[in-house]
């Protein structure tokens, strides 16, 4: 069994450097890389449009604000929580400029949330759990979620070689406390829900990561995800060499929080 989620640096470690992210702005360099890789973005984004609308949400890691916005303006009632207070500062910047009212941000850790029992229908975020301590994130995660609530994230998996090896030659562009999940941490995850489907994405399509600022990028990549679905589906072995990783989480097991 791999080794569990541990956080390798304190919160306050963390608070620093994504303060410093946001200001300076240094992962600007590699978005464009996420740009020729979208179906993963876009599966995850149908199912917060689907179970998210009306409810009372919380984006978990929100960063600037990115989805507490864009699930706001859909109509749900949302709270972003992130540890970087500069972060949210932005964020509450950029949901005042937009005029929502539906939607504030507080700094916090996220393992340890300041929130009432049972207080959100959905949990979500995108790039957050293999940034924390994966047992006491998802107890955190059952104890703030409704009976019946769902949790929906998107992340990072650690088995690919050329995308660890991407990893490895940048290193300032991650904090510290980071590892992409890994096969026995989706297993793990899976024991603290009745029902949890794991959907992967980007096999081939990740060849067109060092092309990405180029015209055909967006084509190629688009033709190359089309070809990675239909090879995942039919080759499902080959999960764990996916980049990216949906979940939709639903039923919290109570016995689970115990953990």
């Amino acid at each position: 069994m791999s080794q569990p989620l541990v956080k390798q640096a304190s919160p306050d470690h963390e608070a620093q450097f994504f303060g410093q992210t946001y200001r300076r702005g240094t992962r600007d360099c590699v978005l464009k890389f996420y740009r020729a890789v979208r179906s993963s973005k876009r599966h995850f984004d149908s199912l917060l449009l689907a179970h998210a609308p009306g409810r009372m949400v919380l984006d978990y890691g929100a960063g600037i604000g990115q989805y507490s916005l864009f699930l706001a303006r859909h109509g749900a009632k949302v709270v972003g929580i992130d540890i970087s207070p500069t972060a949210i500062e932005l964020a509450t910047q950029r949901a005042r400029k937009e005029g929502l009212d539906n939607v504030t941000f507080r700094a916090m850790d996220a393992e340890h949330l300041e929130f009432e029992d049972h207080s959100f229908d959905i949990v979500c975020g995108a790039g957050i759990l293999h940034h924390l301590h994966l047992p006491a994130a998802l107890a955190e995660v059952l104890r703030v979620l409704k009976p019946g609530g769902k949790a929906i994230f998107r992340e990072p998996m650690g088995h690919n070689p050329a995308i660890n090896l991407f990893r490895r030659i940048t290193p300032n562009l991650r904090s510290k406390g980071e590892r992409p999940l890994r096969m026995d941490d989706l297993r793990a995850i899976k024991g603290y829900f009745e029902r949890a489907d794991f959907a992967f994405f980007h096999l081939f399509s990740i060849l067109m990561l060092p092309l990405a600022d180029r015209a055909m990028a967006a084509r190629l990549a688009q033709a190359l995800d089309r070809f990675d679905s239909l090879l995942l589906k039919r080759v499902p072995d080959l999960a764990p060499l996916a980049w990216h990783v949906v979940m939709l989480l639903e039923g919290p097991r109570k016995s689970a929080s115990a953990r």
